[in-house]
């Protein structure tokens, strides 16, 4: 690992301009079916959203062209609606608005439920091939409807179509392949129009997960038609069949993991070649694209061997390398891509297993400026060789790629490295945001992980809008699941990965949960609901007096030498599962919640009697204790003594962390919770191995898989499974909003779209301020503290229709507090505040903005420093 590889300074893709808008000031911005302005919507009855809840009734009007086509009223405190689905004609535009509150678009689909009968066309197992057609210019509105058993890029006329990358992205294809729609309009020519389709393997047919290529099948096809609307209807003047013609794209390799070769194309052309695609289903896709999210520029380049040249990109990023050559002569230029180098300089790629990550490019003399266009990499390393001449910085930058979702979320604080943290966590993100929520994406795998994004979706969720992406993977996840009901470990399903681990396949769960809580998206939550039941009834049908038997994967890649005990992660997986069904059959009406809630309440009893004697683990490991006291499976007379208990293990480990995937999203919360808040900071200021700042200290611009993925004695860990950019201990982000800048939805709450918020800040010792502003469901809501002399203000902002419950952490002297000026003594009647027995206050606050000033004396306990971490 180069330890002197991190920047603190460096520009992350968290800063790039998002591509779908973050929400501007003023005027509420509007989202249908939880995306700006969307294009080609089939949802039979589109939902509009505005992020606000409404102070008083209010006028929606959905019109056409200018026309009104449809006007009623929403009632106060609402934050979204649904549009009639009669109402609405395909492949039409929209506009919509909430009387002064907000405004929006979108175009309807073909809307027709999944029936798709365009002709489609084969590709070739290997390369990129050009297909086209040809049609005459229509009056009338012109669309193009386009999708792939692989992936496409759209051309008219020789001009690329849109900006999405990858379309149409990796569904599970015996279920679903999905469709996007391009308006053709304004850019056809009088008379003859020539559209191209290039068509690659993609996933269909290219390498996924290292199990070769063809997973889904032999060859990549493609299908699209062109379609008019005008005065009489919808018609189709072009579409994908015997008529067109194939071409060499001069791309004879072209596949996401192993590589991409562009090379001058042959001239001749031959009949394209009709192929029958039986029974798949068609439908729009619902969530955003992949899209160019920015580019980067090498920092540096090394020549470490003759004719052998590396360039640095400062981080590692995810995407392909964009290259500008001046060339004498005929050359072949070879790129690979890694995430580090070796002692001697060169690119280290043991850790890529099958993955060659290498492009190569034939050219002709002259100048040429040249990219990849179905392929991915990650990498902050390109070893070049074949360059004419000596390579400099100019000559290349790095292209991002990614599920492109609005910026939502932001934390500011007062230490850089936590700054540098924050910014690893958002760029993993979206480097593993690529058509699904991938664990990694440089090695043979770049799967959809569960567990991964089960346990890092609150952090993510604060990031970026996610509900519209993880909707569309939910249902992949959904599409997976076994007749039994056992949930797959990655969706889309590869079934040589597994079924049926705790925690994993919960994810079938927590993320539909996650997105009702988050968004008020109860149709997710409605689609899971059977399947959620399905699943919970194979997990009981399994467990033996309560007990479910442990499966599969455990605490992964915890730390330490005691093993968590994996039928008691099992057991308090199923626990919690059951009880959140129970919530989401409240939510939707279903006569099943106190079925759910019993049930769940006799598992927490059987979970009591197998691990725990009173208070205590009879296995003591932190990830034990995170999970009974996260879950609520101890008993409430033993909470305090079980949360003592984890915070002697803690003090007894050096105030370090021995938690894997599934206690580290839950301990730092725990400890926050129970009073233990100085433990957690201990923990998470921890510079020694096992933590987060052991892994800035060794250069890391992203997050890494393992906690040893590189060791100061032990050097790389294992190639076999070694990622430096894998997003789920990021999760420590939804600690550092929640716990730290205080800036939360309250967890005693059932509610959905974050209308009831936990104010909680908690000063951490090593810094002296800490801000989050998150863009919610209900309105921008703000919470952060600041330590100064006098003592620290903490500051909020609560959106109108919202209700709020802050607890300040002070302690006595509670005589020269003042809020927004004024001494809180005085405003008893209006903010009536609670002395909370384990010390600190708690108070309801109105809309508004809020400062309070504590002083030193109330606040001296929060900031106390600490010289006993160890290194």
């Amino acid at each position: 690992m180069n330890g002197e590889s991190g920047v603190l300074g460096a520009q992350v893709s968290g800063a790039q301009a998002p591509l779908i808008r973050p929400v501007p000031p003023g005027p509420q911005a509007g989202l249908t079916c939880g995306l700006a302005d969307p294009v080609g919507v089939d949802e039979p009855s589109p939902r509009l959203s505005w992020n606000a809840r409404l102070a008083e009734e209010a006028a929606v009007t959905v019109r056409a062209e200018g026309r009104e086509v449809w006007r009623s009223s929403v009632p106060a405190g609402s934050h979204l609606v649904d549009v009639p689905d009669d109402l609405l004609a395909p492949l039409t535009p929209y506009t919509w608005s909430v009387d002064g509150h907000a405004a929006g678009a979108f175009t309807t689909g073909l809307r027709a439920g999944g029936g798709w009968d365009a002709p489609w066309l084969a590709g070739d197992p290997r390369a990129a091939v050009s297909l086209r057609g040809s049609f005459t210019s229509q009056p009338g509105r012109v669309w193009l409807a386009a999708t792939a058993l692989g992936v496409y890029r759209a051309l008219l006329n020789g001009v690329r179509l849109g900006e999405e990358e990858l379309a149409p992205g990796w569904t599970d294809y015996g279920h679903r392949v999905r469709y996007r729609l391009l308006e053709l309009t304004r850019l056809l020519v009088p008379g003859e129009n020539e559209l191209e389709l290039w068509l690659a393997p993609g996933w269909y047919a290219g390498h996924v997960a290292g199990g070769g290529p063809g997973r889904y099948g032999d060859r990549p096809a493609v299908s699209a038609q062109v379609l008019v609307r005008d005065g009489a209807g919808v018609r189709r003047v072009c579409a994908t069949d015997a008529a067109w013609t194939r071409h060499d794209l001069g791309r004879p390799r072209a596949d996401l993991i192993m590589g991409e070769t562009v090379q001058t194309p042959f001239p001749q052309g031959g009949a394209a070649e009709p192929v029958a695609v039986p029974g798949v289903l068609v439908e729009a896709d619902p969530a955003p694209p992949v899209r160019v999210i920015g580019t980067v520029p090498a920092v540096c380049v090394t020549e470490p061997a003759p004719g052998v040249q590396v360039a640095d990109f400062g981080r590692n990023v995810v995407g392909r390398v964009r290259l500008r050559v001046d060339a004498p002569g005929p050359v072949r230029i070879v790129v690979r891509h890694g995430e580090e180098l070796t002692a001697t300089g060169r690119l280290y790629t043991d850790n890529l297993r099958t993955a060659d990550q290498c492009d190569e490019f034939l050219l002709g003399p002259g100048r040429h400026e040249v990219e990849p266009a179905f392929t991915l990499h990650g990498f902050r390393y390109a070893e070049i060789t074949g360059f004419p001449g000596a390579l400099t910085p100019d000559d290349l930058e790095a292209v991002l790629l990614s599920s492109a979702m609005a910026v939502t979320g932001s934390l500011t604080v007062s230490d850089p490295a936590v700054r540098q943290l924050v910014a690893n966590i958002g760029a993993s993100a979206d480097g593993n945001l690529v058509s699904v929520p991938t664990d990694c994406p440089q090695r043979d795998e770049r799967t959809g992980w569960t567990a991964d994004i089960s346990v890092f979706g609150s952090t993510l969720s604060f990031l970026r809008h996610t509900q519209a992406f993880l909707s569309g993977w939910v249902t992949s996840l959904i599409d997976g699941q076994r007749a039994d009901g056992a949930v797959p470990h990655v969706a889309p399903v590869l079934p040589e990965y597994g079924y049926d681990s705790p925690v994993w396949s919960d994810a079938l769960v927590e993320v539909p949960w996650l997105l009702w809580r988050r968004y008020g998206d109860d149709r997710t939550l409605r689609r899971a609901y059977d399947p959620m039941r399905r699943w919970a009834a194979y997990c009981l049908a399994q467990a033996e007096d309560g007990v479910r038997p442990g499966r599969a994967l455990g605490d992964w890649l915890a730390p330490g030498t005691v093993e968590t005990p994996r039928n008691l992660i099992a057991t308090a997986a199923l626990a919690r599962s059951l009880r959140l069904i129970a919530h989401a059959a409240g939510v939707l009406g279903e006569p099943h919640a106190a079925e759910y809630a019993e049930a769940s309440a006799r598992v927490s009893g059987a979970f009591r009697r197998a691990f725990l004697d009173g208070p205590r683990l009879r296995t003591e490991t932190q990830t034990g204790y995170a999970v009974a006291l996260a879950w609520d499976l101890v008993a409430p007379e033993d909470r305090a003594a079980s949360a003592r208990a984890l915070a002697e293990l803690v003090r007894a480990d050096g105030h370090r962390l021995m938690t894997g995937f599934v206690g580290t999203p839950l301990l730092l919360p725990v400890l926050s919770e129970t009073g233990h808040h100085d433990l957690a900071c201990r923990i998470f200021n921890q510079e020694g191995y096992p933590s987060w700042r052991y892994q800035l200290r060794a250069g890391a611009t992203t997050m890494w898989e393992r906690w040893d993925a590189w060791h100061h004695r032990h050097g790389l860990q294992t190639p076999a499974m070694n990622s430096f950019n894998h997003y789920a201990y990021g999760c420590v982000g939804d600690w550092l909003f929640r716990h730290v800048a205080g800036l939360g939805d309250d967890p005693r709450g059932t509610g959905g779209g974050f209308g009831e918020l936990l104010l909680r800040p908690g000063p951490v010792p090593l810094l002296r301020q800490a801000h989050a502003r998150y863009a919610s469901a209900s309105g921008t809501v703000e919470s952060g503290w600041r330590a100064g002399p006098g003592g620290v203000q903490f500051t909020f902002a609560v959106p109108e229709g919202v209700s709020a419950r802050a607890v300040l952490p002070v302690r006595g002297a509670w005589d020269g507090m003042t809020v927004n000026g004024t001494f809180l003594m005085g405003l008893n009647e209006q903010l009536p505040v609670t002395r909370l027995a384990g010390g600190g206050c708690a108070l309801s606050l109105p809309p508004g903005r809020w400062s309070f000033t504590a002083p030193s004396a109330a606040t001296a306990h929060l900031l106390q420093e600490w010289d006993d971490l160890g290194s």
